[in-house]
């Protein structure tokens, strides 16, 4: 139940924001654990939406397993909307955790998921709002020590200034380490004291110490796995059941961060998921689940497993979502499998139109293994198509991009030749951002003026094709994507100085101020533009260099030269391809076999 006394001191303010139940906590399958008894208390904070983070796979992972610790307590924060802040600072009122309603002050660590480069502003405005120094040189041993994790730790520089330790790798094991340290040495020695040590755990990066870092790996346990969480008041953005079917991904396309950082591929057991889900289902409630993983059909039993679970929610009402299919892999059976009785639309993700491109990029797919695909669904009732493409790719010439068009005509032209009405086809296209830890590291980007005559081009290509709907995403924004991915430590006064002038939750549309980022830019001597199309060489010092993923450098350059030749890499799944990852950790793939 919602504490009286927090109610008659926030009631008003609640009563006048757009949407109290963000707000307000106690949701069902919340531990809400009594916060005097625990001896290690740790703020999990999210900087973005409510509806946002309570969606947020790995903070459903974390916040259960330290629960599960007897002695430890994880509560939640996430970004309030602009509303709520207003209120509270009219009324001279503290954010505050959902569960106990206590300050961020009053816990041992406040840790920030860093999951996109646009959120950085935010988890300073978060910090203000906690009465927390927002730079770590400010603070003292009264404050809690501030965590991060997630992909942005990939490059820690442009946050360097504001965390004081970063998760690097997976965070099932070394949250719970770093909050156990921390009681032991509490009180015991001065706050900079304890980050150094707090540094020496595998997996830790401290700008204070500025050590070098390599990534941790957990195992995919059935006890690592959250059978029950926390259910928004109202939809989310993935309002259901999540259950993980692997991690990491073989295929290692080239512009991919998630496949490298994330190696070695560990697939979940077929009896651990089918019982995790009949758990997670029953005891949420949920009436959809999603089989999650970078690519869901590569997993090795994929369509046994789902035939144990269609069997067992026969009649139920309770349907499953899949990520997009490969196209080498499409399964009619398994498309028939989730989706059941409906036909509603099917996802694929060629990423290039053309073979040579595909070939750049390491896609390992053939325009026949597409167009089969496609035409696959289409014979068996799926009126809707959706593709995933990418521009502005590293080598793409514009009649790679005709690819994409010509790609299209060739499914509409199959269609005719067997009968079939045209589908409506959906192209969502996105503009390439290098990434660390990737054999694009290195590339530069496409200017906005070049991505811009390329959308355009595009467009006038498909005034032919009456079926097809191309959405595009802004590259403005992905040049700001670019410019943080790749930045180093001056990028710390950037971010605060767009902090400072207002800039916040700027990963929702309408709070982008594009020209604000731009006059800072200018303030600071910086070029945007300039500093995202660079093209880095293969001598030159990356600021991520002391962040070791597995994947030896040597290997990213040589597939970046082989990339320059169109030539693809066989995935790990079929032959070890010697990336460094099993060697480097003295660990290897985790692959079923049927």
């Amino acid at each position: 139940m919602i504490d009286d006394k927090f109610l008659n001191e926030y009631e008003d303010i609640l009563s006048q924001t757009e949407r109290p139940s963000r707000y307000i906590g106690d949701e069902f399958g919340s531990f809400n654990k009594d916060f005097n008894k625990a001896d290690g208390k740790f703020l999990f904070c999210f900087p973005d939406k409510y509806e946002i983070g309570i969606s947020n796979f790995g903070h459903k992972i974390l916040y259960n397993l330290m629960n599960k610790k007897e002695n430890l307590l994880c509560d939640r924060l996430y970004a309030p909307d602009k509303d709520f802040i207003e209120l509270l600072e009219k009324n001279n009122k503290s954010i505050y955790a959902l569960e106990s309603k206590r300050k961020p002050l009053e816990f041992d660590m406040v840790g920030f998921s860093l999951q996109y480069e646009m959120c950085y502003t935010t988890i300073l405005k978060l910090l203000e709002l906690s009465k927390i120094p927002v730079f770590s040189s400010k603070r003292d041993d009264s404050h809690p020590i501030i965590v991060a994790g997630g992909p942005g730790t990939s490059n820690p520089k442009p946050m360097s200034k504001f965390i004081d330790i970063f998760i690097i790798g997976d965070g099932e094991d070394v949250n719970i380490e770093l909050l156990e340290k921390y009681i032991e040495l509490k009180g015991k020695m001065p706050r900079n004291e304890i980050i150094k040590e707090l540094a020496k755990i595998k997996g830790c990066y401290s700008p204070l110490v500025d050590n070098k870092a390599t990534k941790r790996i957990a195992q995919l346990t059935y006890e690592n796995h959250p059978i029950m969480s926390p259910i928004s008041h109202f939809a989310s953005i993935h309002d259901r059941a999540v259950i993980e079917l692997r991690r990491g991904c073989g295929r290692l396309c080239r512009f991919c961060q998630a496949s490298h950082i994330n190696l070695p591929i560990r697939e979940r057991k077929k009896e651990d998921i089918v019982k995790l889900t009949k758990e997670y289902v029953k005891n949420t409630g949920y009436d959809e689940y999603s089989l999650l993983s970078l690519s869901s059909n590569d997993h090795s039993q994929m369509e046994e497993i789902l035939k144990d679970l269609n069997c067992h929610f026969k009649g139920s009402g309770i349907n499953v979502s899949l990520p997009s299919q490969r196209a080498d892999k499409f399964s009619l059976e398994l498309a028939n499998l989730a989706s059941g009785e409906k036909r509603a639309s099917v996802t694929i993700a060629p990423e290039a139109g053309s073979q040579r491109m595909r070939d750049v990029i390491n896609k390992n797919l053939s325009e026949e293994q597409i167009v089969n695909a496609t035409i696959s669904c289409i014979k068996n009732g799926w009126t809707k198509i959706k593709y995933y493409f990418v521009i502005g790719l590293p080598f793409e010439t514009y009649e790679d991009l005709e690819g994409i068009v010509k790609l299209i005509e060739k499914v509409n032209e199959n269609c005719r030749l067997n009968g079939l009405k045209y589908p409506q086809i959906t192209c969502s296209i996105s503009v390439f951002v290098p990434k660390p830890h990737t054999p694009f590291q290195w590339a530069r980007q496409n200017t906005i003026q070049e991505i811009e005559d390329k959308i355009k081009f595009l467009r006038d290509l498909k005034q032919s094709l009456k079926n097809v709907k191309f959405n595009f995403h802004n590259p403005k924004m992905s040049q700001l994507e670019a410019f943080f991915s790749r930045g180093d430590e001056r990028l710390s006064d950037f971010i605060y100085e767009l902090y400072k002038q207002g800039s916040y939750l700027d990963s929702w549309d309408e709070n982008l101020n594009l020209d604000l980022y731009h006059q800072v830019a200018k303030k600071l001597n910086i070029d945007i533009e300039k500093e995202a199309s660079k093209e880095i060489g293969e001598n030159d010092t990356l600021p991520w260099e002391n962040i070791f993923y597995g994947v030896n450098k040597s290997w990213l350059w040589n597939e970046y030269q082989k990339a320059k030749n169109a030539v693809a890499t066989i995935p790990c799944e079929v032959k070890c391809n010697n990336c460094g990852v099993c060697s480097n950790f003295k660990t290897k793939k985790v692959i079923i076999n049927p």
